[in-house]
């Protein structure tokens, strides 16, 4: 049996309140976490902790510390922007089933006092947020001029508009659950995203809702996310929410296949749009066509690295998706392989898709880059502006201190004596006359 060195978890917030997107920008409005959504992540945590965590079982991580955590040997990184608020409270979550509370994360004093964290050993894992003002690998799709013009491509495609004929009896059928919002499909994963949340919340709404609506909301949604966060192109810019979460699956890998590097699992938490993209991307979904949808919460990817049995001693990549809570990892297989592909393979295929930089991302993208080549002009609405009145500050501020200045050095010239007064102007003494020399 081969021998798990390390494993990176991709996974999807848990439950939360609605959350409407712009459907040619991908804008994203506001949404809240649920205790239904942070019990799902949870919940997935405790799966990981018991297939990789625990000694016994045949996915154990070889040498990673079971109970308490040693940060060394696992990053996190979470998405933020849209959702962020989500996809955070779902990290914590998910730890905190990794890694539950533990007597033994205590420490003993110089006074030779024995100190327990908090809640019985509550566990601190830290945290990097992936904010796309200066990092675009979680969130790649908004404000980006190309993707725009795939998105609007593909509303006017022929096959959309056939779909759009196809979908008028569902969303007129549909008008009078969603209470004035566009009954479209372009607006379908807003649609569905609504009954779905409706129809989990509100018991009212459910009561009321007639049976098979919300399948065929879910229908037409998955063919509406599909279209967008997927490409006919390999390497095409409809892959790109998956293209940029590569580099950093890539960058995890060469850590963790190096031996003197502690790094043994990484967690990427984030929203649904690269599970489609990352799918398509490595050819996933020519064998598992299930997969063109958008995944149920608390959906999890797990990317394991594994040590081959000799006399083949090379690494491996082995792909297992677990879509939401109620279904068990199933083993995926990439570009076209029908058994766990080899680590350097997967390299080279994968080179040709990936964006590595904020820099190649606006070049993706068209974008003008400024700050250097890792610092993007316009990355979210608010920066060029911003930029702007940055400027204006500093160029005001310059003008009155120069005026400061001025000010001081007159007050300086200015000699004030006891009685009445007199101000005595400073003159500039001339040069003496040159002496006429002649030879």
């Amino acid at each position: 049996m081969t021998k798990v060195l390390g494993a990176i978890v991709i996974a999807r917030s848990g439950d939360r309140t609605h959350f409407h997107q712009e459907p040619r920008t991908y804008k994203g409005g506001n949404t809240e976490t649920t205790a239904l959504g942070e019990a799902q992540s949870y919940q997935l945590g405790q799966l990981i902790r018991n297939l990789y965590l625990n000694p016994s079982s045949a996915s154990y991580i070889d040498g990673m510390h079971p109970d308490v955590v040693d940060n060394k040997e696992i990053k996190v990184r979470v998405k933020a922007g849209a959702e962020g608020t989500v996809v955070f409270d779902s990290a914590i979550a998910f730890l905190q089933g990794m890694y539950p509370p533990n007597p033994k994360n205590k420490i003993e004093l110089a006074n030779d006092t024995t100190v327990t964290a908090p809640l019985n050993g509550y566990q601190y894992v830290p945290v990097e947020t992936v904010e796309p003002v200066n990092d675009r690998s979680l969130e790649s799709w908004t404000d980006c001029p190309t993707f725009e013009r795939h998105v609007a491509q593909f509303y006017a495609s022929e096959e959309f508009k056939k779909k759009e004929r196809e979908a008028e009896p569902f969303f007129r059928a549909v008008r009078d659950f969603v209470f004035g919002r566009p009954t479209t499909l372009q607006n379908a994963a807003n649609i569905y995203d609504y009954i779905q949340t409706e129809l989990t919340y509100n018991k009212t709404f459910a009561h009321r809702l007639p049976p098979k609506m919300v399948e065929q909301a879910r229908y037409w949604a998955d063919y509406h996310e599909n279209g967008i966060f997927s490409d006919k192109e390999p390497s095409g810019v409809g892959n790109i929410a998956g293209r940029t979460m590569l580099h950093t699956i890539l960058t995890a890998f060469e850590r963790i296949s190096f031996n003197d590097d502690p790094l043994q699992f990484m967690l990427v938490e984030t929203s649904y749009h690269p599970f489609i993209s990352f799918f398509n991307e490595v050819a996933v979904t020519k064998e598992h066509p299930e997969l063109k949808a958008i995944p149920n919460f608390a959906s999890a990817l797990v990317i394991e690295l594994r040590r081959g049995n000799p006399p083949d001693l090379r690494d491996f990549v082995r792909f297992k998706f677990k879509n939401g809570t109620d279904s068990d990892f199933k083993t995926l297989y990439v570009y076209g392989h029908h058994a766990d592909i080899p680590l350097t393979e997967f390299i080279y295929k994968s080179k040709g898709g990936v964006i590595t930089s904020n820099r190649q991302w606006a070049e993706v993208c068209g974008r003008r880059r400024s700050f250097g080549a890792e610092i993007l002009e316009g990355a979210t609405g608010g920066n060029t502006i911003l930029g702007f009145a940055l400027a204006v500050v500093s160029l005001f501020a310059i003008v009155v201190m120069s005026k400061f200045v001025k000010k001081v050095r007159n007050t300086r010239r200015t000699v004030r004596l006891e009685g009445e007064e007199t101000y005595i102007n400073p003159t500039v003494n001339k040069p003496a006359e040159k002496a006429d020399i002649r030879v």
